[in-house]
């Protein structure tokens, strides 16, 4: 294992022009240490709470919680018999509320605030501490917790991920690992994208032996407060939080401008499973070269012998 590239101290008009340049995860030192929630975080948890709990608009948010036996990782419960966490819609202050509570606990439960729109529960968080990269457009969503474990996933979107209190370590794999990270049910999954059903803090390498060569790959990010992360659409990446009391502020953006009636990507990868899944080995070989022609190589264009008037969905489809 490696770490990231990394870049101290960025200017943040660098940041489109050297860094999302790479489709490889970037370390930003320092890239919001600037930010009052994190100058706050670092004069101690109680101060960091101090300064959110105002900014509360009461607003219910998504919060999950798994009891103290899960030691905070995210899951199923045996043989994929549902989730090893209820869900429920609570406001900020109250998950601050139990934190503080919990942290008394020797083991606590698990509790955290997942991917919530900060322009709905704190929208003054949203303007006392603005992205220095991004345009207004790409909107903040906060991550609120004690130590949880979110498997190894992947988003279909750019991500800037922001520390503002606690320690969290993000193992990243690239898209090509995928053959090797063990991926779970595409229709059901605890985050919004399958996960990896190896256990990446202690892998079993009897059950998942592949993994041992997705390991030969993996990049190790250990991010502190004021730290960002940048990941590349569709790098995997499994995400160890520490600490009785975590927060991580992300942006997710897309660069392609997909045709207005398509779904999601992942929307077509699943359409696509089940378009081909009962089809035999020789037809599914022939339907992958026209997938390879029309889709995935870069180094053609499938429409131009084509007058432009009659390219159809292929005109549509070019950059």
């Amino acid at each position: 294992m490696t770490t990231p590239t990394e870049f101290h101290d960025l200017d943040p008009a660098r940041f489109f022009t050297e860094v999302t340049t790479s489709y490889r995860p970037a370390i930003l030192r320092g890239f919001v240490r600037h930010w009052p929630a994190v100058r706050a975080a670092l004069q101690s948890p109680e101060a960091l709470c101090h300064y959110l709990l105002p900014l509360d608009t009461g607003a219910e948010v998504d919060a999950v919680m798994t009891p103290p036996a899960e030691h905070g990782r995210l899951f199923y419960k045996p043989a994929l018999e549902g989730f090893n966490f209820v869900r429920n819609k609570v406001p900020v202050s109250r998950v601050i509320e139990q934190l503080a509570r919990y942290s008394q606990f020797a083991e606590p439960p698990a509790v955290a605030v997942q991917s919530a729109l900060i322009d709905d529960c704190m929208p003054r968080l949203a303007r006392e501490n603005p992205a220095p990269a991004l345009p207004p457009s790409v909107r903040p969503r906060l991550w609120l917790g004690n130590t949880i474990t979110t498997p190894a996933h992947f988003d279909e979107s750019y991500n800037l991920a922001c520390v503002v209190s606690g320690q969290r370590r993000f193992t990243l794999f690239p898209p090509e690992q995928v053959d090797n990270l063990y991926i779970g049910p595409l229709d059901f999954a605890p985050t919004p994208t399958p996960i990896s059903m190896v256990n990446c803090r202690e892998p079993d390498f009897g059950q998942h032996p592949r993994f041992r060569e997705a390991m030969k790959h993996a990049l190790v990010a250990d991010l502190l407060p004021g730290d960002a992360l940048y990941i590349p659409t569709l790098w995997w990446h499994h995400v160890q939080s520490n600490g009785p009391l975590n927060m991580m502020i992300n942006y997710w953006w897309k660069n392609e401008q997909p045709a207005e009636d398509a779904g999601t990507t992942f929307d077509a990868l699943v359409a696509a499973l089940k378009a081909m899944k009962h089809q035999p080995p020789e037809v599914r070989a022939a339907w992958g070269a026209i997938f390879q022609h029309y889709v995935f190589d870069p180094a053609q264009d499938p429409s131009a012998h084509l007058p432009e008037h009659k390219q159809g969905v292929l005109r549509k489809a070019r950059p």
